[in-house]
């Protein structure tokens, strides 16, 4: 068992955690030229012997956490917190857990390890990759791409047209202000809340209903849209 030690604080002193190991236990460095990204900045290198390793400040220096080892970190404030290692970033110090304590609801805990006064190693990295608390959600291609299309039909439906009047373009723009994303170009007519219509020459006699004419909400938009154009004519 590795234990990181933070020296005990005082009144007059901040908390400065630092690694101290057992003379069964080797230390973990590593070089500025040995990091590597699988442990978001950092990689563990081959230890050393623990007799050589000295206390050293585990917030100033290389210290890495190896992903899939299980630590316990307790904070200044005597709390601890326990998980799998997922990645670090000494330069944030920043320290990513697994938490599994509750088996159905795992979650991800981050560790600022500028308030951890003792961090304990529980268990050594299997050097497997570790599983994201979340389920893998299967992702279809044709769905994507059915997506796509839809999204690039509707920004084209958006896009304002050039060969209108300049009367339709005022229409047009005002309604999309209101209503934002619910009105769009159909060939030359502005369709709206694909309720209503306003059909070339953009008058308030123009705008027609789509769908059942005794559907309320159908003609509540058509009245509205209605006073709409007739006051923007007006102008």
């Amino acid at each position: 068992m590795t234990v990181f030690n933070g020296r005990t604080p005082t009144t007059t002193a901040t908390v400065t955690p630092s690694v101290t190991t057992s003379s069964a236990v080797s230390a973990t460095s590593v070089s500025a030229e040995e990091r590597a990204p699988n442990n978001c900045k950092y990689s563990s290198r081959e230890t050393s012997d623990a007799a050589e390793a000295t206390p050293v400040n585990i917030l100033d220096s290389n210290v890495v956490f190896p992903v899939g080892s299980v630590l316990e970190c307790r904070s200044v404030m005597n709390s601890t917190t326990v998980g799998q290692v997922i990645c670090s970033d000494h330069s944030a110090r920043l320290l990513a857990l697994k938490d599994t304590s509750v088996a159905d609801e795992p979650s991800i805990r981050i560790i600022n390890l500028g308030l951890v006064s003792q961090v304990t190693s529980l268990q050594e990295s299997d050097g497997k990759q570790v599983s994201p608390p979340w389920s893998s959600v299967p992702v279809s291609v044709k769905q994507v791409q059915e997506r796509l299309e839809r999204a690039i039909i509707r920004k084209k439906a958006s896009v304002m047209q050039t060969n209108v009047p300049i009367e339709a373009q005022k229409i047009f723009i005002h309604l999309r202000k209101t209503l934002e994303r619910k009105v769009e170009w159909s060939g030359s007519s502005i369709k709206i809340l694909d309720r209503v219509i306003v059909r070339p020459p953009y008058t308030a006699d123009s705008v027609e209903q789509i769908g059942d004419i005794s559907n309320v909400p159908v003609n509540a938009t058509k009245d509205h849209v209605r006073k709409i154009v007739r006051s923007l004519r007006k102008l």
